[in-house]
């Protein structure tokens, strides 16, 4: 029904409505209490656990904090806080969805290629000592030591969460994913579990072509990645629901701050679990 709404409603009511909720949640966020630097490190650390040597993967919007200060201080901020024995990771995806993007022949730039997963990790994309990972859809950058190991091999992944991916080495690492301005309803690392077993789904995510997308690396070499697109018809599920009923908090919870939005999970605990749950016909799309 609602996908039928969206197909029969003119172009400039869409617009309208979209300026409309963009106006008034810009009014909301003015009215949140401001965060002050010392403020977000407090966040970062102890609502979040995030500390030095930390290995992270950040979702995030920026737009929705009342920050105190310069947006674009927020990364160093962060990288300061795991140290540099710390690595942070952050997805950067392009702007139009795997399906239209594989359709429409675009072809993706590793180091020009913008991310459309807010303003902290287009920051962290062109950060000099960013690694991006090779993917066309679910390109994923990383900061620290274990960049190159974890982005370093995603081109070869059939599935783009699959086990050569950032997503599950970094669960497979015992990493955290926190959530900044979001809740777990942009918690992508999720698909792991769909990419491990797909056949212990009750639906299949994907679908049944798969693209061979040619990507533009650094030294402007080309290579080709095939991957499949997602079938965004079963993309259909409520992840803050999903935590809340099977984890009340536990290895997964979203928070809210001063009426902002932040979510926390501990991978490797709650992918495993997530896991068991996949095989005994427990799933996000399915619960």
């Amino acid at each position: 029904m609602i996908e039928l709404v969206k197909k029969i409603t003119p172009d400039y009511l869409k617009k309208k409505y979209h300026a409309r909720r963009q106006r008034k949640l810009k009014e909301y966020v003015a009215s949140l209490e401001k965060i002050s630097e010392d403020k977000f490190i407090e966040i970062l650390s102890n609502d979040l656990g995030i500390k030095n040597g930390d290995l992270v993967m950040i979702h995030s919007s920026l737009d929705q904090l009342n920050l105190d200060f310069p947006s674009i201080n927020s990364l160093n901020l962060i990288l300061n806080l795991i140290g540099e024995n710390g690595t942070v990771l952050f997805p950067t995806f392009p702007k139009l969805n795997s399906y239209n993007f594989l359709e429409s022949g675009e072809v993706f730039k590793v180091h020009r290629t913008p991310s459309h997963m807010g303003l902290l990790s287009e920051l962290a994309r062109r950060h000099t000592k960013a690694v991006r990972s090779i993917h066309p859809t679910k390109s994923v950058v990383a900061i620290g030591p274990l960049a190159e190991e974890l982005c370093g091999e995603h081109h070869n992944s059939i599935l783009p969460y699959d086990s050569q991916s950032p997503f599950y080495k970094i669960y497979q690492r015992s990493g955290k994913a926190v959530g900044l301005g979001v809740k777990t309803t942009y918690f992508s690392a999720v698909h792991v579990i769909d990419d491990l077993i797909p056949d212990k789904l009750p639906v299949k995510p994907y679908h049944k072509k798969i693209y061979e997308a040619k990507c533009i690396l650094k030294d402007k070499s080309e290579l080709v990645v095939k991957t499949p697109a997602h079938d965004m018809s079963k993309m259909h599920f409520d992840l803050p629901d999903f935590f809340k009923k099977h984890y009340n908090n536990h290895l997964c919870k979203d928070i809210q701050i001063a009426g902002s939005d932040y979510f926390v999970a501990d991978l490797k605990p709650l992918f495993d679990d997530m896991l068991n749950k996949a095989n005994n016909g427990i799933s996000i799309y399915k619960y």
